[in-house]
């Protein structure tokens, strides 16, 4: 959201369509729930989507008919990859679909810590390990302070894991 109204633009959050047992245990429409739920000022930001991949997501925005630039923010270390894919197939017609932004950038979301407590050093695979290890405690400590859905969250994700 500080990003677009820095770059005076729309903005939007697209959700992985992957479900597995071992890192992505809650089905599309659970995690479109619990984001909504989660990030109840952001809700309209949301977007369902059938995009399953980047490319897709840049053809969908594209097909809107008033962007010319993407900004697509994600994980440090995922931006290489995704600033090499994006700009390599713009204004390329590709299985993918077609689009043609005058400028494409992909920024950090920031670098996470991975040995800070709390929160800040949080992360899914930490989360499923909670999960997994029954440990409710740990795993509301990277969920909002406001989410009042935690523990069926919570149980949710254990249902994905098969436990």
């Amino acid at each position: 959201a500080s990003t677009a109204t820095k770059e005076k633009g729309d903005y939007f959050v697209f959700m992985s369509h992957s479900q597995d047992a071992k890192k992505n245990p809650l089905n599309y429409a659970h995690k479109m729930m619990f984001m909504k739920l989660m990030f109840p000022t952001h809700r309209s930001n949301i977007a369902k989507s059938n995009a399953r991949t980047a490319l897709e997501v840049a053809v969908e925005l594209y097909d809107k008919g008033h962007y010319s630039k993407l900004v697509m923010i994600v994980g440090s270390d995922r931006v290489k990859e995704f600033n090499k894919i994006l700009n390599q197939y713009n204004g390329e017609k590709n299985k993918h679909g077609f689009y043609d932004f005058k400028q494409i950038e992909v920024i950090s979301a920031g670098e996470r810590d991975p040995d800070a407590e709390g929160a800040e050093g949080m992360s899914a695979s930490k989360m499923r390990s909670a999960a997994v290890a029954n440990d409710y405690d740990s795993f509301k400590q990277g969920l909002p302070n406001t989410f009042e859905h935690g523990e069926r969250l919570f149980k949710d994700v254990q249902q994905g894991m098969n436990l």
